[in-house]
């Protein structure tokens, strides 16, 4: 670790730009690790790697990840990095370059928990208007200007107004003051060539070029577009001794500027005669000019933007029940104590696309559903990537009916998280309602296929969309009890706040808007028996005064009597000397388990399954909810071992298994598979097929014997699920046309160690195949892992 006196050691895990972006594009990225170099010594890392050996090997303080836009990550690449949620050791932030409205939040979210990364720091001081979600983790490293090159070149003021930047849809003021001003005033135009080609950016002013075209200039109109963000084009034009015109936002106060005191803060209606002012008072003029250089290169270069390092120190001393906030995205971070730990401030701009949207929430939930709509279009058309409008657009589809265009919309946006961002689930909310559009379509087994999808991901609504599917279903189940916030994802989408009784009752009002009222009244029905006692709001229904109901049989003698047993309890809860033994031995529970769970952080997984920490890992979790929750009646698991992580969590799913499944579990003859067979006995549930050739070629061709006799024995035409443990099989076997015909029949394909050579064809062939699609991967998590599920879309191959 770092010495008393030097600066504390960063690594920074940044995106590798292609050479053919433009140049101002790469400019930016290069200021920022400028910046971050003032405070720390920085390592930028931008190829594949191992976590834990870049730690080793640089020894940093903190861990910076970069999580880029959409639109920039076209033409760059993220390095895969393996090993990210190991160490605990080194604090990790992740860093948000991105707009606060930016389409790709929902990865960053998921990318966030994957490698365990509690606290976000983002350039945008809109930020957390976009991201409510997450007050209190995200802070704000805002914009800055590099002072060796905007600055004060001395040049001869020739350009009475200079007019450069985007004016896309999502530039409202600056598409109107750019018209008004060059009917006006003489001006220089430069057209903007985009963010993305090289090519169409080459005549465009950057660098130097850029600052000395400004500080030639008297006006330079800008705004922070339709959200009013604060840019980096409010603090350059400043700071090169240009005077700033642009429109008024809480970010430019609080970032200190003042209409004419340091610039003009102007609308359409008095932009021109507030130059006109002040191009015949030029000492005015000049005034403001050089405030604004000063505000400008005293509080917003790269030397002042120490806001990680300031995260960074109060970090190392924070506390037990201490807080790091940030009043303000300008002020210095500090540390509260509750009830004085409020979190970050939230300060609304009013952007006009936020305020369409909470109008037509409004008109949403009160019932005008055409009039939403309207509104929800003119915030998409103000930013057209943008997922909030669309996803309430789709909202509207459905109450009024159009489940295929909501089912289309909805879709489209975890797609893009999953497929185009290639996060490794979707948003939470997005997902939730893609499977209430489904059952909106009448598709209830696509709808249950989908929600048996991300099992780890969780959130209010999608338990109940996952609870829903399971009343449907006729699978008897209680409610789903309420998330902690500690568990559930943050979404980007926010809906009201409902009881389980109103949800279940807006769910109802969608099945029967698009046709499915049958579905609708079992819903209702169930809802009626037995969601709504599950999940009665801080004792709103009383659990006992349920029971007495007669409509509620829970006695099994039609009676509706208390049973024995609930009496039973109830006394037992009122012995508060068993109460105290009970919390004793829970204590020293968790005490062991946590000292245990230590030594197998150091040491490895050494403890049975059901005890030991592997439970936790992000892949044994997924293996094991999916063998629990899908419909499987069949399982093969090749490379099974005792005590083998993938195995044991596929055991333990497909014993809490509703359907029963058979299992076969197929190695060769390893001393773990040895150990599985003894523990397994043989039995009908589960049996072990031995492969007892060293050979590659002659153990594939057993292999291939071996499935083939298993289907015939138990007359079956596929298997449900496929485990390939490919770390526990001969490196050198080779799957023939049998085994890999199972691949391309099964339900599930569960593989890990995908960058071995066994798995990483099946893989490949597995993201080639229309017929499945992708769930989950973590090619960075030990040697990989994937899971793939059947495209509900495709049939089954008979």
């Amino acid at each position: 670790m770092t010495s008393v006196n030097a600066k504390p050691k960063l690594i920074f895990f940044q995106y590798r730009f292609s050479e053919k972006l433009p140049a101002f594009v790469l400019l930016h990225r290069q200021q920022q690790v400028k910046s971050l170099s003032e405070f720390f010594e920085v390592a930028v890392i931008q190829s594949d790697c191992d976590y834990e050996r870049v730690c080793d090997e640089h020894e940093p303080d903190l861990a910076l990840f970069e999580m880029l836009s959409g639109h920039d990550a076209v033409a760059a690449r993220r390095p895969e990095i393996a090993n990210v949620a190991r160490d605990p050791h080194v604090p990790k932030l992740a860093f948000f370059n991105a707009d606060a409205w930016c389409e790709a939040r929902a990865g960053f979210i998921s990318d966030m928990e994957r490698w365990g990364i509690e606290t976000a720091f983002s350039i945008c001081t809109t930020a957390l208007e976009h991201m409510p979600g997450l007050a209190g983790r995200l802070f704000i490293w805002p914009n800055f200007v590099d002072h060796g090159m905007y600055r004060d070149y001395g040049e001869f003021k020739t350009i009475p107004v200079l007019l450069t930047g985007v004016t896309d849809t999502n530039y409202p003021w600056r598409r109107r003051i750019f018209r008004l001003v060059t009917e006006r005033y003489p001006s220089l135009v430069c057209p903007h060539g985009g963010y993305i080609s090289r090519a169409g950016t080459a005549r465009m002013l950057h660098g130097e070029v850029y600052a000395r075209a400004l500080n030639a200039s008297w006006f330079a109109p800008t705004c922070g577009t339709v959200a009013k963000e604060v840019l980096r084009k409010h603090l350059e034009i400043p700071a090169c001794k240009a005077c700033l015109v642009t429109e008024s936002s809480p970010g430019l106060e609080a970032a200190g500027f003042v209409d004419m005191q340091n610039c003009v803060l102007a609308d359409d209606k008095n932009v021109l005669d507030k130059m006109e002012y002040l191009f015949e008072h030029p000492q005015e003029l000049g005034r403001i000019i050089g405030a604004g250089y000063e505000l400008v290169h005293s509080r917003h270069t790269l030397k002042q933007r120490d806001q990680i390092l300031q995260w960074f120190t109060l970090h190392k001393r924070l506390e037990p029940g201490e807080r790091i906030v940030q009043p303000g995205p300008f002020e210095p971070l500090a540390v509260r104590k509750p009830p004085d730990a409020v979190g970050n401030t939230l300060r609304i701009t009013s952007g006009a696309h936020l305020r369409l949207l909470r109008q037509g929430d409004s008109k949403l939930w009160s019932g005008s559903y055409e009039e939403a709509e309207t509104l929800y279009r003119k915030a998409s058309n103000y930013i057209p990537w943008m997922p909030e409008p669309k996803f309430r657009i789709a909202l509207c589809c459905l109450y009024r009916g159009d489940a295929r265009a909501a089912y289309a919309s909805i879709s489209g946006l975890s797609q893009y998280v999953l497929a185009s961002y290639k996060a490794i689930d979707p948003d939470p909310i997005e997902w939730a309602y893609s499977i209430v559009a489904l059952l909106c379509l009448g598709e209830l087994a696509a709808a249950a296929e989908r929600a048996g999808r991300f099992p780890w991901l969780c959130h209010p609504e999608l338990d109940r969309a996952r609870w829903a599917v399971r009343v449907l279903k006729g699978v008897r189940a209680p409610a789903a009890a309420k998330t902690g916030t500690q568990e559930r994802r943050y979404s980007i989408h926010e809906l009201p706040d409902r009881s389980l009784e109103e949800w279940v009752g807006q769910i109802c009002k969608l099945l029967r808007a698009c046709g499915q009222r049958r579905l609708a009244e079992a819903l209702r029905v169930s809802d009626c028996r037995e969601a709504a006692p599950a999940e009665a709001p801080s004792g709103v229904v009383k659990r006992d005064a349920f029971l007495r109901n007669p409509k509620n049989d829970t006695g099994g003698n039609g009676t509706g009597a208390v049973p024995d047993a609930f009496e039973s309890r109830r006394k037992s809860w009122l012995c508060k000397g068993q109460r105290k033994c009970d919390l004793v031995r829970t204590t020293l529970r968790r005490g062991a388990a946590q000292y245990l769970h230590g030594l197998e952080a150091k040491w490895g997984y050494f403890l049975p399954y059901h005890v030991s920490s592997m439970r936790r890992d992000e892949f044994f979790e997924a293996i094991e909810a999916l063998a629990r929750a899908e419909e499987i009646k069949t399982a093969i698991a090749l490379g099974a071992a005792s005590g083998e992580g993938t195995t044991e969590a596929f055991r333990a799913g497909l014993r809490r298994n509703r359907e029963n499944p058979t299992a076969f579990f197929i190695n060769s003859s390893t001393p773990g598979f040895r150990k599985l067979g003894r523990r397994l006995g043989g039995g009908p549930v589960v049996t072990c097929f031995q492969i007892s050739s060293s050979v590659p070629e002659t153990a594939a061709v057993e292999l291939e014997r071996i499935v083939k006799r298993i289907k015939q024995e138990h007359k079956l035409a596929c298997f449900d699920a496929v485990l390939i443990d490919a770390s526990r099989l001969n490196p050198e076997i080779s799957f023939g046309p049998g085994v890999q015909a199972e691949l391309r029949r099964a339900q599930v394909v569960m593989l890990d160690d995908i960058n071995g050579p066994v798995n990483f064809q099946n893989y490949n062939e597995l993201l080639r195949d229309p017929n499945y699609i992708l769930a989950a991967s973590n090619p960075g998590l030990r040697n990989g892992y994937a899971i793939f599920k059947r495209n509900s879309a495709i049939a089954t191959p008979p």
